[in-house]
């Protein structure tokens, strides 16, 4: 690993395994044996499970030893078998990792009352966790991580002992009850803070629940400063036929990791009842969400996993297309939205790439499986209309289905095919279109995707490899005005900003108050913005997007004078002169239009853009 554990833990988007005991359940281990003891009596079952998380995209491997301290191995007359247990749990684990992944020595509580805890047995509560701690720590294990503890006083004195022993972190994980508090009414924070000045190095918390419950106990916690860790429970077991069934389903937990990550939480895992498929779904999340240690935004190092490769300079942004000199030069740009057909006939498509040429529109944008329902591929499109027209398209680039490998291999088409300019966004979800079934991959969002490619334009491959010479492309990106997460959107652009995005194309915006609001918020990110604007073409049609489109609301004042001018029989030419006024009123503070006229009406976009249409005035030819 080229990173330390903290380091990667700080940065976010670190994955832990899920349950090791519910899966040696299902493979045929009885609940009154002693699971630990499995890594003695059949080791390859153990290693096996440790190679699928692994497989499944886990980074960190946690050993089974929960239960391997002396008070509860005695239950199994098995008390002189600590560290025998304890170096064979840890062996398999850091032979399955291989070191492709870091294993944690799991430590769990002595199953003692508080009031033993902290009275007459202290002292043995004590011995019993110094005595694991240390067979762990002398086997190799890179982490502590002290699970599942219900009791604060033990959890305490565990991180303290641990701390006093060794300089390896420490990952403490308490567990709550329903109510969101742990044992003595403590709340999450207060949880957080006093394990950190035990000596915790990250914190948080598993069991005890599932998803929802993890994360309202989790993150309050991202407040004290330091990583935090949520392992949720499968949710609650139920008894099926005799076995206790954890029924909260992987993909669930892919959206729950998302949720977490969000949210500031900065590691996740599983707990009881999950399975490698719940591992590689949040998996998917947190590829989303890990910085990109090739492209760090502060001097865009270049991380690799053996010596390091020195970025080329990126292109400049006028050499890269036509579009982007445009975009350098400060002129005002115009695109249309012309989406890929439903069949196989691109006539249309091509003579209004045409019309809209001639008429002075600067480029044309194709979207990828728009509101994810079935269409030609875009870059198909893209490539005929250039070749037909001249026009360098701006090629939407969508994270919903492919995967990364895929993703990668569409782009590198895409550039040896002349499209250079890109929009990348993270895409609607399936359950949108028509097709709900259909598998989301998700590997990437568009920051991760906009880091990618930031990475390409340096001359550097995700892996930190050298590519035989950098590429060209412009970096453009989607925002959303009127977002219901309004502060999450405007962070999530602050992101996309520092991952290499070089202009902004807004969803459509109706509302002057919205639009001023945005364009005043994102001011000090220097992003060149296209203001994005539907010609309305009937009250109908403005009902439909106010109710159905995210991240478009249509105020009651434009829903009114549409209803007014369709009475009238005016409703398309008012939807156009809607669309006009918002140009009009914010012609001065962006640098382009972005124009989506619905069923692919292009004669709207062109009467929406008369009078706004910029001669160019960039002088310089583009290299080839």
């Amino acid at each position: 690993m080229s990173q330390s554990f903290l380091e990667l833990a700080r940065r976010g988007g670190l994955l832990f395994d899920g349950a090791m005991g519910s899966l040696l359940y299902e493979r045929g281990v009885y609940l009154t044996n002693c699971f630990e003891a499995v890594n003695v009596a059949q080791p390859e079952l153990v290693k096996q499970i440790h190679s699928e998380y692994l497989q499944a995209g886990a980074r960190v491997l946690t050993t089974n030893t929960f239960g391997a301290n002396r008070i509860r191995l005695a239950r199994h007359g098995l008390e002189d078998k600590v560290v025998e247990l304890n170096a064979a749990g840890a062996r398999l684990a850091l032979d399955a990792a291989g070191g492709r992944a870091f294993v944690a020595g799991s430590i769990g509580p002595s199953g003692l009352r508080l009031e033993d805890v902290v009275g007459a047995r202290g002292g043995e509560v004590e011995a019993a966790l110094v005595e694991q701690m240390e067979a762990l720590v002398h086997a190799g294990v890179d982490v502590l991580c002290l699970e599942t503890f219900y009791l604060m006083p033990e959890l305490e004195l565990a991180v303290r002992l641990a701390r006093g022993l060794t300089d390896k972190p420490i990952v403490a994980l308490a567990t709550f009850q329903p109510d969101a508090t742990m044992s003595g009414g403590l709340l999450p924070e207060q949880v957080a803070r006093r394990l950190v000045e035990a000596g915790a190095d990250v914190v948080g918390a598993n069991c005890g629940g599932g998803p929802d419950l993890l994360f309202q106990v989790t993150t309050p916690m991202v407040a004290v400063g330091v990583p935090v860790l949520a392992q949720a429970n499968a949710g609650r077991p139920e008894v099926i036929e005799g076995r206790a069934i954890y029924v909260a389903n992987p993909e669930y937990f892919g959206v729950f990791a998302r949720r977490l990550l969000k949210a500031g939480v900065r590691v996740v895992g599983g707990c009881c009842g999950t399975s490698p498929e719940h591992t590689r779904r949040m998996a998917g999340a947190t590829r989303m969400f890990a910085a990109d240690a090739s492209l760090a935004a502060q001097g865009r190092r270049i991380e690799v996993v053996e010596g390091e490769v020195q970025p080329r300079a990126e292109p400049a942004l006028a050499a890269r297309s036509d579009f982007g000199a445009r975009l350098a030069a400060g002129e005002f740009v115009t695109s249309v939205e012309l989406n890929p057909p439903m069949g196989f006939d691109l006539t249309k498509r091509i003579e209004a790439a045409r019309a809209l040429k001639a008429a002075g529109v600067t480029t044309i944008n194709i979207a990828d499986g728009p509101r994810a329902s079935l269409r030609m591929g875009n870059l198909a499109m893209a490539v005929e209309v250039a070749r037909a027209t001249g026009l360098e398209p701006l090629l939407h680039v969508c994270c919903r289905d492919r995967n990364f490998l895929g993703l990668q291999a569409h782009l590198l088409g895409a550039h040896v095919l002349g499209l250079h300019n890109l929009v990348v966004i993270t895409g609607d979800p399936p359950k949108m279109g028509p097709y709900p079934d259909a598998t989301a991959v998700y590997d990437v969002d568009s920051v991760g995707l906009l880091n990618t490619i930031t990475g390409y334009n340096y001359g550097v491959d995700p892996a930190g490899k050298p590519m035989p010479s950098p590429t060209r492309f412009v970096k453009l990106t989607g925002a959303e005005p009127a977002a219901l997460d309004y502060d999450r959107e405007l962070r999530r652009l602050e992101m996309k900003r520092d991952a290499g995005a070089e202009a902004v194309m807004t969803q459509p915006v109706y509302d002057a108050r919205v639009a001023e609001r945005f364009l005043d918020d994102v001011r000090s990110l220097g992003l060149p913005i296209l203001l994005g604007v539907v010609p309305l073409a009937s009250y109908r049609n403005a009902v439909f997007i106010h109710n159905n489109v995210p991240g478009m609301r249509v105020p009651e004042s434009v829903l009114e004078r549409m209803r007014v001018a369709d009475e009238a029989g005016q409703g398309q030419a008012e939807g156009v002169r809607i669309a006009r006024e918002a140009l009009a009123a914010f012609r001065d503070r962006v640098q382009g239009a972005y124009v989506m006229p619905p069923f692919d009406r292009h004669g709207l976009a062109l009467q929406v853009l008369e009078g706004f249409i910029q001669p160019r005035t960039v002088g310089a030819e583009v290299p080839p």
